[in-house]
């Protein structure tokens, strides 16, 4: 066989990193057990132990992967998510899941039927960025389904899984004038200028978190 000459395969870290913004939030607004579908290593398990958290903790992945350490203690499920039965928990995270899934509002009414809360995080879209140069993290991932989402997005996903927003977050600040090396390249320098006074102080966020409870 011939040896592979082009690297095909990429993770971004998130195999065994810990996103704190996310993290942090799960330990705050968590409500006691958790399902963490899409759970990876189950980071975020360890993240929340030594936050001071104590519930039982559920990690359903499509695959365990070789070469890591996963917890001891966790309840550790391999299989599709779609086809698994979700054991009733306090909170459910889908956690960089659902721009992985053909049919995100169908998994997310599965974790709103199963759960008091959802928690989640997605990639935040931002094509104004795209149209100035700017590419970002997430257009890399080809095992997206989904070009990332915007909070209208978001919103309309989240009622047609029948649930409802009830905390909204964006982080990740990025500035557009991140770009202006690439736009010098191409534009002459006094609309390069132009652009740069417009979008100085204009900042995107990379990514939104939510909270989402059954719509009542």
């Amino acid at each position: 066989m011939t040896k592979r000459i082009v690297k095909t395969e990429f993770d971004f870290g998130w195999k065994s990193g810990v996103n704190i913004a996310i993290s942090e939030l799960a330990l705050k607004y968590n409500r006691g057990d958790i399902l963490d579908v899409g759970c990876g290593t189950c980071q975020l398990f360890s993240y929340l132990k030594n936050g001071g958290w104590r519930g039982k903790y559920i990690g359903i992945d499509v695959n365990k992967y070789e070469g890591y350490v996963y917890p001891k203690s966790v309840d550790l499920i391999i299989g599709d998510a779609f086809r698994l039965k979700f054991p009733e928990t306090d909170t459910c995270v889908l956690y960089n899941v659902l721009e992985h899934v053909d049919d995100p509002v169908r998994l997310l009414s599965k974790s709103l039927k199963a759960s008091k809360n959802v928690l989640i995080n997605v990639p935040k879209r931002n094509e104004e960025m795209w149209k100035l140069g700017v590419v970002e993290f997430h257009q890399l991932d080809k095992s997206h389904k989904h070009c990332g989402f915007t909070k209208e997005e978001i919103i309309k996903l989240v009622k047609a899984a029948g649930g409802r927003i009830n905390r909204y977050r964006e982080f990740g600040e990025t500035r557009a004038t991140i770009g202006r090396p690439l736009w010098r390249s191409k534009i002459p320098k006094l609309l390069t200028y132009l652009l740069g006074k417009v979008f100085k102080s204009k900042v995107f966020y990379q990514e939104i978190w939510c909270e989402v409870e059954r719509a009542k």
